[in-house]
């Protein structure tokens, strides 16, 4: 077995690979080339840097070359690797600064190159004040920016995860966010329904968002941004932050002639181990497998990297560890909302050749009666045909992680809705109400599968009222002080308690979607219609929690 281990890549996935390697075999040569001045950073913390919430830089830099050097392991930073030769094994490459051309052997090899932003080819892109938010220097050079009184509008390109993040430091630091998105909604992971409900939070919040609108370019004075142009309109902007996603950094491995993934990433075995023998690949430019639907995928999360590279750590030492795979799962935070998601959204489920049903309930970090409760609204996808579950989104001020955890373990163990309204979860007033929302959502799930209740999504029911007023009919059931809140245009109002007497008022030939606040009222209204002899009835998921057009106000 050879003895010396060269680490492309200092932040995630190397460094965690390094530090294994050199627990297990403390004898291994182990050198870590990195292309920055910093090394083993922590990604994931850079908005909350900027924001201010994390006051000391240096708090994101999990461990310096100096304490790599304790350890034994070498840290070669400002080093640029630029070719790999698998046959010679040895790597080459030249300094940052002074250009001085280096090379190295290596018996085994790690590339954890990671991902680089996608930066898009439109007229301005290279003017002054254009940012992306990849690495500690990207953090440190718009930290420096948005700190002046003069920056007043900032425009987000992207909607994702990043750019959400952002969007929440830049209006803590009074700066006017407008977030501009190609596609038709924010957050495209997630369902429609649960984008929607991030939006209106944080359009209250004062961030403005433009979906279905491209960037068509950037303008500018004095080679400075001052306006973003996007497909229908011009927007003002003193900074504008690209956030359009990443791609994999894979150019060192292609070259070298390794194996490249359908995916675009690099391709690897459940070792970790690329077409190569002796060299791995883990982190952001490498691949995986999804653990639902078996197909090779690439998520780049930096839990991820770091379990990624402590499988490589051991393998490259002659140990026999693998990485199974992932299952998205995801939770980031915008102002007081977590928002988290694992497994499948409907979409993906349906593209996949499942059948999937929805539960979207209440869910509260505490019994009702206790006080200090917070409130997430919990979506959990099953398989109509068996029952299992696929996946699950959580959005709000409240227990979003806990409750999207116990779904990846659900998830993990291939469980059912029956098995998972089962668990045996904790309870105590201060912690969880009685029935975990993840247990309610379970059991309105075997409801839908046992045939007790039909549901149907809020996009279909916008989509009827426009299209068969003729056939299709709303029926709202909450009380009157709610109604003349907000209100379904169109829908006909009888409160639940007046179901009984009134329900002659409904045409039992139209098909009837029933809604309240989030579907417990409705899904009592459905099962009284039924009773009744009403045979189309179908109840809203969500309800009018995930109904975010402005609605209908009355009163």
């Amino acid at each position: 077995m050879g003895k010396r281990l060269l680490v492309i890549g200092g932040v995630a996935a190397g460094p965690k690979a390094a530090a294994k390697a050199k627990r297990c075999d403390p004898e291994m040569e182990v050198v870590i080339y990195q292309g920055e001045e910093e090394i083993s950073y922590a990604g994931c913390g850079l908005p909350y840097f900027i924001s201010g919430v994390i006051k000391k830089r240096d708090d994101l830099v999990s461990r310096t070359p100096g304490k790599f050097a304790q350890d034994g392991i070498k840290v070669q930073k400002n080093h640029l690797i630029e070719k790999i030769d698998v046959q010679s094994r040895i790597l080459s490459g030249r300094k940052i600064g002074s250009g001085e051309a280096f090379s190295d052997h290596f018996d085994r090899l790690v590339i954890a190159t990671g991902a680089f932003p996608i930066r898009p080819r439109i007229e301005g892109i290279d003017l002054g004040n254009v940012f992306y938010l990849r690495s500690i220097f990207d953090a440190d050079a718009l930290f420096e920016k948005i700190k002046s009184d003069k920056i007043r509008n900032v425009v987000i390109a992207g909607g994702g995860y990043i750019g959400l993040e952002m969007a929440e430091s830049l209006v803590q630091w009074g700066k006017n966010v407008k977030v501009v998105e190609l596609a038709p909604q924010i957050l495209t992971l997630f369902d429609g329904d649960f984008a929607g409900i991030l939006r209106q939070y944080l359009e209250k919040k004062g961030v403005e968002i433009f979906t279905s609108e491209g960037i068509k370019a950037l303008r500018g004075e004095k080679g400075v941004v001052t306006h973003v142009q996007t497909a229908a309109r011009e927007l003002e902007a003193d900074v504008v932050l690209m956030s359009l996603g990443i791609r994999p950094q894979v150019e060192l491995a292609k070259q070298a002639g390794l194996r490249m993934g359908e995916t675009g990433a690099i391709w690897v075995n459940e070792k970790m181990e690329t077409s190569a023998e002796g060299i791995y690949a883990a982190g952001d430019c490498a691949e995986t497998t999804h653990l639902i639907t078996g197909k090779k995928i690439w998520i780049p999360l930096g839990s991820t990297a770091n379990k990624q590279g402590r499988v490589v750590g051991v393998n490259v030492c002659g140990g026999n560890d693998t990485f199974p795979g992932v299952m998205g799962t995801t939770v980031f935070k915008t102002f007081d909302f977590n928002v988290a998601k694992t497994g499948l959204n409907m979409r993906e489920a349906e593209k996949e050749g499942f059948h999937p049903i929805q539960a979207i309930v209440r869910g509260y970090d505490r019994a009702h009666y206790y006080p200090g409760g917070k409130e997430s609204t919990l979506k959990v996808i099953a398989d109509q045909r068996t029952g299992r579950i696929l996946g699950g989104q959580a959005i709000g001020e409240g227990p979003s992680d806990k409750l999207i955890d116990i779904l990846a373990m659900a998830l993990h163990g291939k469980m059912t809705c029956k098995e998972l309204a089962n668990v045996d979860l904790a309870y105590a007033p201060p912690f969880s109400p009685v029935l975990s929302p993840v247990i309610t959502a379970a059991n309105v799930l075997m409801n839908k599968l046992e045939g007790k209740v039909r549901g149907i999504q809020v996009e279909e029911v916008k989509e009827k009222l426009s299209t068969s007023k003729e056939t299709f009919q709303v029926l709202d059931v909450r009380e009157e002080d709610e109604v003349k809140r907000k209100r379904i245009p169109g829908s006909t109002w009888i409160p639940l308690w007046k179901l009984e007497k009134h329900a002659g008022e409904l045409d039992r030939k139209k098909e009837i979607a029933v809604h309240c606040a989030s579907g417990l009222r409705s899904y009592n209204a459905c099962l009284k219609l039924q009773h009744k002899g009403f045979e189309n009835v179908k109840n809203i998921d969500g309800g009018l929690l995930c109904w975010c057009d402005s609605p209908e106000k009355t009163g």
